[in-house]
C-alpha cells in the first residue's frame, strides 16, 4: 500500500511539474486546445479497445462528474469555492469524498472484519472468569442448531418472478447449507433456524422473508422437517430472544448452536445471543474484504482513490454497526455472561 500511495504522490508531482513547463512554453489557449485533443483521443481508444486498462481507468474518472455521486462532490466542491466562510460545504465535500474512496471504506471494513475472526480473543480479553462456549467458528465443532440471521438476504417474491432473487448477503443460506451438510458428516441432524422477520418496505400477505429463506434451503437439500421459522426478527435482540426460546422449548438450551451473520456485525450478534445464555459458534460470511497478508489479496488501481457508491455503502454500514455496537451496549444486550 505504501508503494502504490508513493508512485501515486509521486505522478502527481510529475504531473504538476510537465503541466507548469508546459503553461511556461505553450500560451495557455494552445495548452487547452491540447487538452481537448486528448480528450478526444480516449474518446476514440474507448470506442477502438474498450478493455484497455489505460483507457477504462481514463474513462471512469471522465465520466466521474456525470454520476449522482461524482455530480454531488462536483458540485459541494465548486459552492465551496465560491461561498465565503463555507466551512459547513467544505465539511460536507470532504465526509462525502472520504467515505466513498474504495480504499478508505475497504480498510474500515478490514478493521470491523477481523473482529470475526478474533472474536474468540477479544472476549477472553473482557472476561473476567471462564468465558462461553469457545466462540472461535470451528468446523468439526457439532452443534444442535444452525441459527441464520435472514433478514434482508432475498428480495421480495413478487408473482411475476420465476424464483427468489438473492440480495448481496444471501450467501448466507447458502453457506447455512453448507454448514448442514458439514453437521450430517459429523452424524448429527441439527435444526435450521431461519430468523427474518417481516418485510418493512412491503404490506399485505405473505410478506415473511423467512418462509422464501426455507425454500431456498429445502432446494439446496435441508429436509422441511430440520428448518424453524422464527418469523419475528427484525433486529439482532429480537431474533435472539425468539430463538432462546425455540431452543428452551425444544430442550437444545444447553447445547451449542452455530450463528450464522455477516463478519461485519458477528461481534454484535455472538455478543447479544451470549448475553441471553447461549453456546455460540460464530459462523461470520458476507465479507468485503481479505484476510491481512494473506493470498489473493485487494489489487490497488487508479480506481481505489476514486469515489463509488458501493465504497459509500460500505463505510455507511462499518458507521451503522458502530453506533449499534454502541447502542447495545448502553442496553446491556452485547455485555458478555459468564456460564
Amino acid at each position: 500500500m505504501y508503494l502504490l500511495l508513493t508512485r501515486v504522490l509521486l505522478w502527481i508531482v510529475v504531473v504538476v511539474f510537465i503541466y507548469y513547463v508546459l503553461l511556461q512554453l505553450i500560451p495557455r489557449q494552445y495548452l487547452a486546445f491540447l487538452g481537448a485533443l486528448f480528450l478526444f483521443a480516449i474518446i476514440v481508444l474507448a470506442f477502438l479497445n474498450p478493455n484497455d486498462t489505460m483507457v477504462s481507468t481514463f474513462w471512469a474518472i471522465l465520466s466521474f462528474p456525470l454520476k449522482p455521486l461524482g455530480a454531488a462532490l462536483t458540485l459541494l466542491l465548486i459552492g465551496a469555492s465560491k461561498v465565503k466562510n463555507s466551512a459547513t460545504l467544505w465539511a460536507a465535500f470532504f465526509i462525502l469524498l472520504l467515505s466513498s474512496l474504495p480504499i478508505l471504506s475497504y480498510s474500515l471494513a478490514q478493521r470491523a472484519e477481523q473482529e470475526a475472526i478474533q472474536v474468540e480473543q477479544r472476549r477472553r480479553e473482557i472476561c473476567e472468569g471462564v468465558c462461553p462456549e469457545p466462540l472461535l467458528p470451528t468446523a468439526s465443532r457439532a452443534a444442535a442448531a444452525i441459527v441464520v440471521l435472514g433478514q434482508g438476504t432475498t428480495e421480495a417474491n413478487l408473482p411475476y418472478q420465476t424464483q427468489i432473487q438473492l440480495t448481496d448477503t444471501g450467501d448466507r443460506i447458502l453457506y447455512a447449507a453448507q454448514l448442514y451438510r458439514e453437521q450430517l458428516a459429523l452424524g448429527r441432524q441439527p435444526f435450521v433456524i431461519v430468523s427474518a422477520g417481516p418485510r418493512p418496505d412491503l404490506e399485505g400477505n405473505n410478506t415473511s422473508e423467512a418462509s422464501d429463506i426455507a425454500s431456498i434451503l429445502t432446494n439446496l437439500g435441508v429436509p422441511r422437517n430440520q428448518i424453524i421459522l422464527e418469523p419475528r426478527g427484525v433486529d439482532l435482540r429480537t431474533s435472539a430472544v425468539a430463538v432462546e426460546r425455540i431452543l428452551r422449548e425444544r430442550g437444545l438450551r444447553n447445547e451449542s448452536m452455530i450463528l450464522v451473520s455477516s463478519g461485519i456485525n458477528t461481534r454484535r450478534a455472538t455478543l447479544t445471543f451470549s448475553n441471553l445464555g447461549l453456546r455460540v459458534i460464530p459462523r461470520p460470511t458476507d465479507f468485503y474484504t481479505f484476510q491481512e497478508g494473506a493470498t489473493p489479496s485487494r489489487r490497488l488501481e487508479v480506481e481505489s482513490f476514486l469515489p463509488n457508491v458501493q465504497s459509500l455503502a460500505i463505510t455507511t454500514q462499518v458507521v451503522e454497526e458502530f453506533l449499534s455496537s454502541i447502542y447495545y451496549f448502553l442496553r446491556g444486550w452485547s455485555s458478555p455472561v459468564l456460564l
